[in-house]
C-alpha cells in the first residue's frame, strides 16, 4: 500500500517536478587515452537513404552474463545497425559493450546505468552523429524510464526513444500512464522511432497512440514475433518453468520520413553448442530496417 501510494504521489508530481530530462552525456572512445569520452565535435546532418536500428532486453540475471553479452555484441557486429538500444543494462554490461573494437571505432554512446536506476539502465550506441540525448524518469516501482536521443538526418529532425516499461499483468494501469507521458513528449515531433521493452501484451495494444505505427504487424500481418518465446528458449522456460508466448519488445514510428521495410529477431540460438539452453538473453532482440519517405 505505501509502494502504491508513492507511486501514485510520483505521477501527480511529476509535470512540475519530475518531467524535466537530464542530458545525458555523449561519448567517444579515444584511443589515445584508452578511454570512453566526451564527444566535443558539433553533430551534423548526415545523409541517409536507409536506416537500421535495433533494441534488446539484455537481462540483467548473472546466469552466464558475460558469456551472454558478448554472443549479443557478436550477433550486432554482423549487420551494425546505425543506432542500437539496450534495456537492462548493468555496469559490468556497459563495459562488454564498449570494450568491442567495433563499437569503439564506429559508435558513440550514451547510457543511464548505476545506483540510480539499479538493474534497469539504458545503453544507446548510435553510428550517427548525436544533437543531445536526455534521459527522463517516468512514474514507476521499478526505476523505469527512457532516452532521448535528437538527430539530423537529410537536413530533418529525428527523435530516437530508448524505453523501458514497467513489467507484469498489473502493472497495465501504470505503463498507460508511462505511454502516455512518452507520446505526450513528442507531441509536436514529425518524425519518432520508439523502440525497447515494452512489456505490453496484444490486448494492450489500444494504449498505443494512433499516430504511430507498430512495425511488425505492418510487415508481417501473419506471424505473432514472439519476442519471450519459451517454445524456443529454453533459458526463459527453465526461469519459472512455465511457457510464456508474448510480443515485449517493440519497434513504433511516426511521421512519413522512414518506411518500414523489414523487421526480424535476434538470438533465436542458444551461445554455444554445450550450453543448449543458454540464449543471449530471455528476450530475443528485434532489428528493423527503414528506407527513406518519399
Amino acid at each position: 500500500m505505501v509502494r502504491y501510494i508513492g507511486v501514485i504521489l510520483f505521477d501527480r508530481l511529476w509535470p512540475g517536478v519530475f518531467r524535466q530530462p537530464a542530458t545525458v552525456a555523449v561519448q567517444k572512445f579515444e584511443g589515445r587515452s584508452g578511454g570512453w569520452v566526451a564527444e566535443r565535435s558539433t553533430a551534423a546532418c548526415v545523409s541517409r537513404d536507409r536506416l537500421t536500428v535495433a533494441t534488446y532486453n539484455i537481462w540483467f540475471n548473472d546466469k552466464h552474463a558475460e558469456a551472454r553479452y558478448r554472443a549479443i555484441a557478436d550477433l550486432l557486429s554482423r549487420d551494425r545497425p546505425d543506432v542500437m538500444a539496450f534495456q537492462e543494462v548493468t555496469p559490468k554490461a556497459l563495459a562488454v559493450f564498449r570494450e568491442q573494437a567495433w563499437v569503439r571505432e564506429y559508435y558513440v554512446s550514451a547510457a543511464v546505468t548505476g545506483a540510480s536506476v539499479g538493474n534497469y539502465g539504458l545503453l544507446l550506441l548510435s553510428r550517427l552523429p548525436l544533437d543531445r540525448v536526455t534521459y527522463t524518469k517516468l512514474p514507476t516501482r521499478l526505476s523505469r524510464g527512457y532516452l532521448t536521443a535528437q538527430l539530423t538526418i537529410n537536413g530533418e529532425p529525428l527523435s530516437v526513444l530508448a524505453v523501458h516499461l514497467e513489467s507484469s499483468k498489473a502493472a497495465t494501469q501504470l505503463r498507460a500512464r508511462q505511454l502516455g507521458r512518452i507520446f505526450d513528449s513528442q507531441r509536436t515531433a514529425q518524425s519518432v522511432i520508439v523502440m525497447g521493452d515494452l512489456n505490453m501484451r496484444d490486448n494492450e495494444n489500444h494504449l498505443l497512440d494512433t499516430s504511430y505505427r507498430d512495425v511488425w504487424p505492418v510487415l508481417h500481418t501473419r506471424e505473432p514475433g514472439y519476442t519471450e518465446d519459451t517454445s524456443i528458449n529454453l533459458m526463459r522456460y527453465d526461469m519459472k518453468n512455465k511457457h510464456r508466448h508474448v510480443r515485449f519488445d517493440r519497434v513504433l514510428v511516426k511521421g512519413q520520413a522512414w518506411v518500414p521495410k523489414a523487421i526480424g529477431l535476434l538470438g533465436r540460438e542458444p551461445i554455444a553448442k554445450d550450453l543448449p539452453r543458454v540464449f543471449p538473453s530471455d528476450h530475443f532482440g528485434v532489428m528493423c530496417e527503414f528506407i527513406r519517405g518519399t
